[in-house]
């Protein structure tokens, strides 16, 4: 049997039904396939419908019936005849001719296919400026065709996008290629904002959040917005050459950034800031050409102490108000009057206040864990060759790029201390962007200067903030309860929504992340998942049809999840052009 190859867009691969089990309404309905046509999930179709409108629909779910109360009318296909059983393999015998499947017995049976409706193209109705939508049932017997270009970006409203930002492509069956955009309303708020990628390791799920991040880079900057990007590099080298661009780039690669009209560049005004090591040199598995050590010193992070003693730790060691005192007494003075300026100072400190240190083992357990942060080469009393992350993060121009390394630093709570201090950095810089120096009656001057070299730069329209592996750094909280480095995040992710702080996160699985991420997430990417995964809170928004499909998918095919859209879209993105580590 060959298949039909599909020349014209009218050309009709199917005729809907109707019947108690195979329902026509007016969200969605059933259709019997031309046995000689080839169609997938996730493909849009189009049905006529009442005056001369069109609806479109996407695939849900493909079944095989032989009951002949739901075959026997169809005139034009009837019943397929399918061959059952076992075929043998294909041989060539000596004289170069191939062997033929053998037949077996032959059963008689249609191919129905199950279709949610997405949009109508309506009707132009007397007294309405705009067209007027139809929501009947597409009725009994009509032809179905593959939806045209136009139809599936109508059908997912793209035309109405004020602001599109290239976010992939739909690539159907029967071989088109549609791009897709979002408007920038949509990842940036105010209603909806924020990114989240889930999918088993290897099927591309971060590789389509850098994507989608060169594209919002490049298409906000044409946009003459301010727009600048902080990268956590969080899995050894992958993300430290993000500034130089791959020198074979494969044909389909070219045309498919041709196709979403995006340009084939890598990052530019790439800064590295990597940890430092010891001797002050940096502690990474790379070295780009432009990097930067950082370090802290106890001056830069007085006040956020709470985020370097993020893990659990014994609740009979209540240290919280000890870290409290020191924010809010800086700077610490001792008996004898000597300033407590350095890491140093503070671990021969002991002169708190008994209502503050209410156990002597409290104080202990503190100052022990506090000498094993001093064993690490990023925390030092004076910093020589080394930056703060902080000041430069409140510093950041328009069009800069920073790539931050924490994938060589060896403990956790200091990797899960560099990503709350950057947020905490950037909640800070949005309070001193717009600071009036004579309107403050405060007597810290380290902060009044914070302020008033902040205050010098340009305004920012967009921070881009990527974090691999979020579930590291939010996890599933137990009773409720964040830690101090969760929270952090959860405040910059809330307060993003309003002014263009947006979080591009991924995880192998949003099970492993707290709830209150994803629900503050608005647009959601899912590469291929378990079952068993699939049917955790987080994925509660999926139809049980689009989680069977989830789990079907090939590498690098993706589905977008977003309220905007009916339903979900599969779609897939070029390949990235960055240089790929050795």
């Amino acid at each position: 049997m060959s298949f039909k190859t599909i020349n014209s867009i009218h050309q009709e691969i199917g005729k809907t039904i109707a019947s108690e089990k195979f329902l026509n309404t007016m969200d969605g309905f059933w259709f019997a396939l031309d046995p000689n046509i080839i169609i997938n999930s996730f493909d849009f179709v189009t049905v006529d419908n009442l005056f001369d409108s069109n609806t479109i629909g996407i695939i849900k779910e493909l079944q095989s019936v032989v009951d002949d109360e739901y075959t026997n009318y169809l005139s034009d296909y009837h019943k397929i005849s399918t061959t059952k059983g076992q075929l043998r393999r294909e041989k060539k015998n000596n004289d170069g001719e191939k062997n033929l499947p053998v037949s077996k017995k032959q059963s008689k049976g249609v191919v129905l296919a199950k279709v949610a409706i997405m949009a109508n193209t309506g009707i132009k109705a007397q007294g309405y400026k705009k067209n007027l939508s139809i929501n009947f049932p597409v009725g009994v017997g009509k032809t179905v065709r593959f939806a045209t270009k136009d139809e599936i970006i109508f059908a997912l409203g793209l035309p109405q996008m004020e602001n599109p930002i290239p976010s992939g492509i739909i690539e159907t069956t029967n071989g088109l290629e549609v791009p897709i955009t979002l408007d920038v309303t949509y990842l940036a708020g105010a209603d909806t904002a924020h990114v989240n990628a889930s999918g088993i390791s290897g099927n591309r799920k971060s590789s389509y959040i850098l994507f989608l991040l060169q594209s919002s880079y490049q298409t906000l900057k044409k946009m003459k917005q301010n727009v600048v990007l902080i990268i956590f590099n969080t899995k050894e080298q992958d993300l430290l050459y993000l500034d130089q661009k791959e020198k074979f780039i494969k044909k389909r690669t070219e045309r498919l950034f041709d196709v979403l009209d995006l340009d084939i560049e890598p990052f530019e005004n790439v800064t590295y800031f990597l940890p430092r090591g010891k001797d002050g040199k940096p502690n990474s598995i790379h070295i780009p050409k432009n990097y930067k050590t950082y370090s802290y010193e106890l001056k830069d992070v007085y006040d956020r102490l709470d985020l370097l003693f993020s893990e659990p730790y014994d609740l009979h060691h209540d240290f919280s108000s000890i870290i409290n005192y020191i924010s809010e007494s800086w700077p610490l003075k001792s008996a004898m009057g000597k300033n407590v300026e350095t890491w140093s100072d503070l671990r021969e400190f002991k002169e708190y206040p008994e209502a503050i240190v209410s156990k002597k083992s409290s104080l202990l357990f503190f100052l022990g864990r506090l000498q094993r942060f001093r064993k690490s080469s990023m925390f030092i009393d004076k910093k020589k060759t080394s930056t703060y992350l902080g000041s430069q993060i409140k510093n950041i121009k328009p069009g800069q790029v920073f790539v931050i390394d924490v994938a060589t630093i060896s403990s956790f709570e200091e990797q899960a201390f560099v990503v709350g201090d950057v947020m905490k950095s950037i909640d800070e810089m949005y309070s001193t962007r717009y600071y009036n120096p004579e309107d403050d009656n405060s007597n810290n001057t380290k902060l009044k200067n914070d302020k008033k070299n902040v205050q010098k730069n340009q305004k920012l329209h967009y921070i881009l903030v990527f974090i691999d592996e979020i579930n590291r750094y939010i996890p599933k909280s137990q009773k409720g309860i964040m830690n101090s480095v969760s929270e952090q995040i959860m405040r910059t992710v809330i307060a993003g929504r309003t002014r263009g702080t947006i979080l591009f996160s991924a995880q192998q699985f949003k099970s492993a992340t707290d709830y209150r991420l994803q629900e503050n997430t608005d647009l959601h990417i899912t590469a291929k998942l378990g079952l068993s995964e699939l049917s955790t809170e987080p994925y509660s928004m999926l139809d049980e049809s689009t989680k069977m499909n989830i789990a079907r998918l090939n590498k690098g095919e993706l589905v977008m999840i977003h309220s905007a859209f009916r339903h979900p879209i599969k779609i897939g993105f070029p390949k990235a052009t960055f240089k790929k580590p050795k």
